[in-house]
């Protein structure tokens, strides 16, 4: 019988079907095959409250942390991912403009294990390249 961490990792409701390919050649995601260790429970624990609490402050409110332009601030998202919304990430990016959102547009949750894309996100890091297949266009940015 399948455990049921076969049956997450593999189930199409929380990946999209690169994911699964990439899940294919991965022995065991990490955080699902782990998820019965208390410590790595704790932490998803811990970033879903984050993430779904009651923060302190307004997110939207932030300013920009390099307003000299000395680094930059980038949000990665896949269009498929159906655990985080593109939605939101594209509000966020569309009020705080000084955030360079990228979006892959068949990339789900696990685009950082997809070789293009983290090849991509590298060379945007470290290089400053702007990769134009991952930068919507501002029709798009905002619903």
């Amino acid at each position: 019988m399948a455990s049921f961490n076969f049956y997450l990792e593999r189930n199409p409701i929380f990946f999209n079907d690169k994911d699964i390919d990439i899940l294919k050649t991965i022995s065991g995601f990490a955080m699902l095959t782990q998820l019965r260790e208390r410590g790595v429970f704790d932490t998803l624990r811990s970033d879903f409250m984050l993430a779904f609490g009651k923060w302190e402050f307004d997110p939207m409110d932030l300013s920009n942390p390099y307003p000299q332009n000395e680094s930059s601030v980038h949000i990665w998202q896949g269009y498929e991912d159906k655990v985080m919304p593109f939605q939101l990430q594209r509000f966020v990016s569309g009020k705080l403009p000084w955030i360079r959102y990228h979006e892959v547009l068949d990339g789900g949750h696990l685009i950082v294990y997809y070789n293009s894309v983290c090849e991509a996100i590298l060379r945007a890091l470290l290089l400053g390249e702007e990769q134009v297949p991952y930068r919507p266009s501002l029709a798009n940015v905002l619903p």
